[in-house]
């Protein structure tokens, strides 16, 4: 009888132990890359929030979606805290093919939940996004999922994102995903603001 029960038990812990490390190592992963920073430039003359994410495979991703939400910290008529979540439209909330980059796009227009901040009320109000990516994985023919979320003290505003896309000696172009959160000064708010390149350099 012991040794029986000594069987059942080895049997079954061999058994659930093996079940847990095949789910924990079989889950699809979309394998995204996300910028360390979103951004606030100026796009076609309208501030813009912008958070650009790199496939990290090696193959095309198909049927990408993605949604950003904002979460503000607000005070009510009778003084008290609450959080409230919000979407944010983008410009291009799916696209067919995933092969490198996509930069998600919101205008911080009339419309929009952020409209009118700036760095000091982002972190008073505590705003908080959340991107949510989809993606259809041909090789593993299963659709995938990835959240990211950032604090408001990562939001950059007036600073863009620098080309991440090099040209090798043979001229072909080169994808560099270890510069997918490379910034720059944003020009275009610079040039909004009455600064000239000449300025900047002196």
């Amino acid at each position: 009888m012991v040794a029986a029960t000594e069987i059942v038990c080895g049997l079954a812990f061999i058994a659930i132990l093996t079940g847990l490390t095949f789910v924990r190592f079989s889950r699809p992963r979309a394998k995204l890359v996300f910028a360390a920073n979103p951004v606030v430039a100026t796009h076609n003359g309208k501030p813009t929030l912008m958070l650009r994410i790199g496939n990290g495979r090696a193959t095309g991703l198909a049927d990408a979606k993605a949604q950003l939400n904002v979460l503000l910290t607000k005070t009510s008529a009778e003084g008290k805290m609450f959080h409230r979540a919000q979407e944010l439209p983008l410009e291009r909330a799916h696209i067919p093919i995933f092969p490198f980059f996509w930069t998600l796009m919101h205008v911080l227009d009339e419309r929009s939940p952020l409209h009118g901040y700036d760095a000091a009320k982002a972190i008073e109000e505590n705003a908080q996004l959340f991107v949510l990516i989809e993606v259809h994985d041909p090789i593993l023919a299963a659709m995938v999922h990835q959240i990211r979320n950032y604090a408001a003290k990562d939001i950059r505003f007036g600073m863009r994102y620098a080309d991440a896309v090099t040209t090798a000696d043979d001229g072909v172009p080169v994808f560099d995903l270890t510069r997918i959160g490379a910034l720059e000064p944003d020009v275009g708010d610079r040039q909004e603001q009455g600064w000239t390149e000449r300025e900047e350099v002196e």
